[in-house]
């Protein structure tokens, strides 16, 4: 196995069967058991042995269900995005972008994988109802879209937030205008152009007889939009609306001659910047036509949805004091909304059941969305869900099934939820123990049998791909699949151990003394002062008093702490608070260890970020007699909530200073979970630094870790942007999902502080391997002179390295391990198309945290 380990498989959260009990003593409740404690090898070997018994199929669903996938799951794209079914259930599409430009992929499902039929230019693909044919946009790129877009980079890269509002509406406009939609015959691929007299388009859908239905605009006249069809054979479109308005979203309604649209105040439509915003003095409405009669039907709302046997429709309605959902009966000739809910508290996303008997919707009562029901037959009211964390967007597969998204919106996860028993599990995975999956689009076929998922499957939301997978819902995996699963998985956390072990042999004793200093009591008297101060955003008096405390705090420790002041906006002054923890033998090695300490304006931030805070602060007390060979800076950081702007200010002044991080450990949002479990994310871009901290946790705490490759909209971004790919750290996002993420109830009492104290330990011990051990190595050449090839690379910083080891692969496949004490090595028969990778030993037998790699 290569140095970057695939750490498998990690499982959110733990559905256990309807049977289970703590008292239990069946074998899949004691395996159960050292799971939830994080034994994962005791559970493992446990399920494998449950697996060979007579038990197997008695607790197959349970251990599925725990370490991965039930169902099976077709790899269909590894960066793809927007995927459609067909009526038919059996054709999709997908895109993917080739050298710049959209294509659309047309596929088939086959009982043992995917036929690929068609690939086409284009994008926003809808099929006829028949399955025979089908509608695609094409965009032409123009110069001028061309321009606008790298002006719109440039926008970026300046932080110009005018520009790049003023670019975005000039470049989607451009992109409007040029658009146009085609028909595709799906048996051949061949495509037609549809005669839509220049109009910019919107929301295009077939009925069930093969007319398209869509929203026009005049792209020389922003003051009104209208509905069309076009039929095959049509020679132009045909206007329904003709009265002033904003008419957009046509929604066919099956079995019937109706048809429903939105009416809008002002347009849904891109418009040239600058262009004035023509808007109508009337409310947004839900309108009911019949295409026959011409008869329109209109009430104030909006979020319309049908009923797929076309017997309901259900629709919103927002006003000032409350927000109802109202249904109408559309199986008789007098179209009366009625209104099933009402309330104060926030409420979104109806969703009707394919026979429009049951009505389900997103309620936030408290501090997180749940999912409730309305039988309308008999008007009773239900709740679908009680997880702590947001359950978002049902949509029922079938009339007692509810596909549900639970989590926050950079980690979500698929669930199934029954209507009846309000039972409910995870519908996706990467059938590892350790690394997130992050989901982050779904597509149900009609029938609700099959799901198109787009998500991030292996962790990783540094790279911009996205795979497109598709689960077979029901279609169990096969015994064979799941031992092999567990089977790896096993293999894995072994490694992991090994590794763990064979890292922190040599600083075992003096790590482990380090970490039992970590005191729960100081920790929760730094969060309690900082939490009195109430916000700590950049523009409240809490910031200057948190960065006070900070200062004073850092000083009592022995640190000669530094306030680094700056003014980010007009009569805002605020400060990072700096300490810096010399080193011994290499003092001009640097590690980082960063937390930002304000908080959002309307949020006291107990978990974001008052706990980061309190970690980097007990971990600086208990280093701070107790010295390391390199240096570690300690960076309390202002104004990550505003922009990442005081560790923007940080590197500045850094830069400025000659000072460059070998590594950088940022915490961010640690001390709250939603059970029981002391369990967090290692949230990296470096391989090696997630296996210290796993290594860490692992051996010196109680602490659970996951691991995602993530580090966008955090002060690691700027981290990452100053010192390259060197970056960890702990963070609950994006796995947890705190309901009180910059909310007003993200207060002292949600946290958990022996979480907090596991955190703090794990953080120790990171930046004592990180400190002990050699950094990269730098300038790392292959250079062949007369056939003759010679590695090279820097001297390394540190005055403590006592050899190098060398791995490649030969022209006969083997691997090879050398060791030199040069900063030179000649290689033969090297094969030039595997890695090369260069890692130092240090005299107390301490190899560098990631090895240099030459591709």
């Amino acid at each position: 196995m290569t140095r970057h380990i695939r750490i498998f498989v990690f499982s959110s959260v733990l559905f256990l069967s309807q049977t289970f009990s703590a008292y239990a003593t069946d074998p899949y409740t004691q395996a159960y058991l050292k799971w939830d404690a994080g034994d994962y090898i005791g559970a493992l070997h446990d399920f494998l042995a449950i697996l060979d018994s007579p038990d197997a199929e008695l607790y197959f669903d349970e251990i599925a269900l725990l370490t991965g996938e039930l169902y099976r799951v077709d790899d269909i794209s590894d960066d793809g995005r927007n995927p459609i079914f067909s009526p038919d259930n059996q054709h999709f599409t997908w895109e993917e972008s080739r050298d710049g430009f959209i294509v659309t992929n047309i596929g088939r499902i086959a009982e043992d994988g995917i036929e690929n039929l068609h690939t086409l230019d284009g994008h926003s693909f809808r099929f006829s109802p028949d399955g025979e044919s089908g509608m695609i946009k094409r965009t032409e790129i123009t110069r001028q879209m061309i321009a606008l877009q790298q002006q719109l980079n440039e926008a970026f890269e300046a932080r110009n937030r005018a520009e790049i509002v003023r670019l975005r509406s000039e470049l989607m406009f451009e992109e409007a205008v040029n658009t146009s939609l085609h028909r595709v015959d799906l048996s051949t691929g061949e495509t037609a152009l549809i005669n839509t007299e220049n109009l910019i388009l919107r929301t295009p859908a077939f009925d069930e007889h093969g007319i398209l239905w869509f929203s026009g605009a005049n792209p020389d006249n922003h003051t009104y939009s209208d509905i069309y069809s076009i039929s095959e054979g049509q020679s132009s479109p045909v206007r329904f609306t003709g009265e002033d308005g904003f008419y957009d979203s046509p929604q066919p309604i099956s079995g019937t001659d109706l048809i429903t649209f939105d009416s809008y105040s002002s347009s849904p439509f891109p418009t040239p910047a600058g262009t004035e915003r023509h808007s109508f003095d009337r409310p947004n409405s839900i309108v009911l036509y019949h295409k026959e009669s011409g008869k329109l039907n209109s009430w104030e709302g909006q979020s319309a949805v049908v009923s797929k046997n076309g017997t309901r429709l259900a629709f919103m309605q927002i006003t000032d004091d409350e927000t109802s959902i109202f249904t109408v009966d559309l199986s008789g000739n007098h179209f009366e909304p009625t209104k099933q809910v009402s309330k104060n508290d926030p409420l979104q996303h109806p969703a009707l059941s394919p026979d429009g008997a049951t009505l389900a919707y997103m309620l936030r009562e408290g501090i997180s969305w749940d999912i409730h029901l309305v039988h309308l037959d008999s008007g009773e009211h239900d709740r679908l869900s009680y997880d702590i964390q947001h359950e978002l967007f049902p949509h029922f597969l079938n009339d007692n099934t509810v596909l549900g998204m639970m989590g926050e919106a950079r980690h979500r996860r698929s669930h199934l939820y029954n209507v009846d028993t309000k039972d409910f599990h995870r519908l996706f995975h990467n059938n590892s123990v350790r690394t997130v999956s992050m989901e982050n689009a779904w597509e149900p076929s009609p029938d609700g049998s099959k799901l198109l998922i787009v998500a991030e499957r292996d962790g990783n939301t540094i790279s911009p791909e996205q795979g497109v997978y598709l689960v077979r819902i029901g279609d169990k995996i096969s015994k064979e699949t799941l031992r092999e699963r567990l089977q790896a998985n096993l293999e894995s956390e072994k490694e992991l151990r090994q590794i763990a072990e064979g890292m922190y042999r040599p600083i075992y004793d003096e790590v482990k003394a380090a970490t039992e200093e970590v005191n729960i009591t100081r920790l929760y008297h730094y969060q309690k002062t900082m939490y009195d101060f109430g916000s700590k955003h950049m523009t409240q008096p809490g910031n200057q008093k948190a960065s006070a405390f900070i200062y004073e705090t850092f000083k009592s420790f022995g640190y000669e702490p530094e306030l680094q002041w700056f003014s980010p906006a007009d009569g805002v002054e605020t400060a990072n608070v700096i300490a810096r923890l010399e080193g011994t033998t290499h003092p001009e090695v640097v590690y980082i260890l960063s937390s930002h300490f304000d908080s959002v304006m309307r949020s006291p931030g107990a978990d974001d970020n008052t706990s980061g805070t309190s970690v980097m602060l007990e971990a600086a007390r208990v280093l701070a007699n107790n010295p390391q060979p390199a240096t570690i800076i300690f960076a309390s950081l202002t104004a990550e909530e505003s922009g990442l702007l005081g560790a923007r200010e940080f590197v500045r002044v850094a830069e400025e200073e000659g000072l460059r991080a070998a590594g950088v450990v940022n915490n961010d949002m640690m001390g709250w979970t939603r059970h029981h479990r002391l369990d967090n994310t290692i949230r990296f871009s470096n391989y090696g630094i997630r296996d210290i901290q796993h290594s860490g946790a692992i051996l010196f705490t109680d602490l659970i870790t996951y691991d995602s490759r993530y580090y966008r909209n955090t002060d690691a971004h700027v981290f990452f942007d100053a010192y390259g790919d060197v970056i960890g750290g702990i963070g609950s996002y994006p796995i947890l999902g705190n309901p009180n993420y910059h909310q007003a109830t993200d207060r002292l009492e949600t946290i958990n502080h022996h979480l907090v104290r596991e955190v703090s330990k794990s953080t120790t011990a990171t930046l004592m391997m990180l400190a002990n051990a050699p950094s990269k190595i730098t300038g790392l050449e292959l250079t062949e002179t007369s056939g003759d090839m010679t590695l090279s690379w820097n001297e390394p910083p540190e005055r403590d390295i006592d050899h190098f080891l060398v791995t490649y692969t030969d022209t006969s496949g083997r691997e090879q391990l050398k060791r030199t004490g040069e900063y030179t090595l000649s290689v033969t028969e090297v094969d030039l198309s595997e890695q090369i990778s260069v890692v130092a030993v240090n005299s107390r037998g301490i190899k560098g945290w990631d090895p240099t790699l030459l591709h």
